[in-house]
């Protein structure tokens, strides 16, 4: 059963019963894997269905959540890693800030990808919030070129190379009188094209490649069936958002 399911089990046997009074406290210990903090942040936002960002990062937040969470023995690896050193807090609103600041559902599968790394050992923590870091700050479409282009040594400008640039993955290899300039990857583009962009892809990457990760789709919907007296319908959430970000 996936982390969130057996939340909404808990809220419907009336086990949490409590809205969320601390919403930022609160996704904090849910990140850490705590079932009664989760179960109170979905109460509050049964509650409040207008609050469009927290609806936003929780949306986010339940796509990570399913996709890290997936046994008992998950939750204290993440935990063990994010509270290593007494960096608790600290870790776990770093980790907090890069689900926060992912706009695609591909980038969350690619938290969700390094966060597996990191689980088994693959990458330390350190690497991990690199990872993290670039990838929320790069954009989607760069991040696309890179992971199909990363074997591809030198490359001519163009406006990915200018993105990937400007965060860091590319350098200029090539410095030419001529204006032949060339560009290449840096080695963090590597790491992240290895433990997050394409770990999956077993021909490319034999040893990470044989991860199950399991793909759990991105949804607005948080609705439990008990809630239902205290919230607004999918149409009128869909309407609203579209009427904030347009369709």
């Amino acid at each position: 059963m996936k982390f969130i399911e057996t939340v909404n089990e808990l809220i419907s046997k009336k086990e949490i019963q409590e809205e969320s009074t601390d919403f930022f406290e609160d996704i904090i210990k849910a990140l850490l894997g705590n079932p009664i903090s989760t179960g109170k942040i979905i109460i509050f936002l049964a509650k409040f269905p207008t609050l469009i960002h927290e609806k936003l990062l929780w949306s986010k937040f339940e796509m990570f959540l399913n996709g890290i969470y997936l046994s008992k023995d998950d939750c204290n690896k993440l935990y063990d890693k994010l509270t290593k050193d007494g960096e608790k807090k600290d870790n776990s609103q770093r980790l907090l800030s890069y689900i926060d600041k992912a706009e695609t559902q591909k980038k969350i599968k690619y938290l969700i990808n390094a966060t597996h790394c990191l689980l088994i050992d693959f990458i330390d923590l350190s690497t991990y919030f690199r990872i993290c870091y670039a990838i929320v700050h790069t954009l989607e479409e760069d991040l696309q070129f890179l992971k199909q282009n990363i074997n591809k040594t030198e490359f001519s400008w163009n406006l990915c190379v200018q993105g990937l640039l400007t965060t860091g993955l590319m350098y200029q290899s090539v410095f030419d009188g001529n204006g032949e300039q060339k560009y290449s990857f840096t080695s963090t583009a590597k790491l992240i094209d290895q433990f997050a962009l394409s770990c999956d892809n077993i021909n490319r990457y034999p040893n990470i490649g044989t991860i199950q990760i399991e793909e759990t789709p991105l949804t607005m919907n948080i609705l439990h069936p008990n809630l239902e007296d205290m919230m607004a319908t999918d149409e009128e959430v869909n309407e609203m958002l579209n009427e904030v970000f347009g369709k």
